[in-house]
């Protein structure tokens, strides 16, 4: 396999943190490999996300930007920026900066003889309600999907582009990210985790803990869990 990297970011109402994401991305993604391309996707932001991000543009010419006038959600977003990677593998994390690009070097340089790196978080910088709810998070999704990895609620992930591309995803909600695991576990058995580090908030705030967005998550992995239940081929 050819070693291209698409990076992709989903940004919502994330202005304060374009740069520091879009520039990080240029900078240690070109010290990985000669073929990298940098996808921004602004999910129908309501602040200037999109004209930080046209601004990055002009330093970095190769940015490439999809823009969503309307709000197609978390998993309408990833989505989105999958469908636009062309390369051998596929990295992705949030826009929010509550993940570093500097950490991305571990996951490619243990890429061999897989086909996802997936992360998990050493630490969690979030208030105690949160943290609560997020470890039985997991162990809800654990016990009911059979995820192969750690911390399937981790956004930072190394994956193989052909593989990734392959798949039907349809979530527009945070489910995306339990879809895109059990499906990825359908098509390889080749998944290996290593720990990331997890910082505060520099900017804006969460919009997933809402009452709709927790009821819309829930809603679609309820459905999940008879759709994943085969193996797709």
């Amino acid at each position: 396999m050819n070693n291209g990297l698409s990076i992709f970011f989903p940004f919502y109402n994330d202005a304060g943190t374009v740069e520091l994401m879009i520039s990080h991305a240029f900078l240690y993604g070109s010290e990985l490999t000669n073929d990298l391309e940098v996808i921004a996707v602004n999910d129908g932001s309501a602040d200037h996300t999109l004209d930080e991000l046209y601004r990055m543009q002009k330093l970095y010419p190769k940015l490439k930007i999809v823009n969503h006038e309307k709000n197609r959600g978390y998993g309408g977003a990833l989505i989105s920026g999958i469908n636009h990677t062309t390369k051998d593998w596929v990295f992705y994390t949030d826009g929010d900066a509550q993940y570093r690009l500097d950490e991305l070097v571990n996951l490619w340089w243990n890429k061999h003889e897989c086909d996802v790196v997936n992360g998990f978080k050493i630490s969690r910088s979030d208030n105690v309600i949160r943290k609560v709810v997020g470890k039985g998070y997991q162990w809800a999704i654990r016990r009911i999907f059979k995820v192969p990895v750690v911390d399937v609620d981790c956004d930072y992930r190394l994956m193989n582009g052909h593989i990734l591309r392959s798949l039907n995803l349809h979530c527009t909600s945070g489910a995306i990210t339990v879809e895109m695991v059990k499906k990825l576990n359908h098509k390889t058995i080749r998944f290996k985790d290593l720990p990331v580090k997890h910082y505060d908030r520099i900017y804006g705030e969460s919009t997933f803990f809402t009452f709709s967005n927790i009821l819309k998550t829930f809603s679609d992995e309820f459905k999940l869990i008879s759709e994943l239940k085969k193996p797709i081929k």
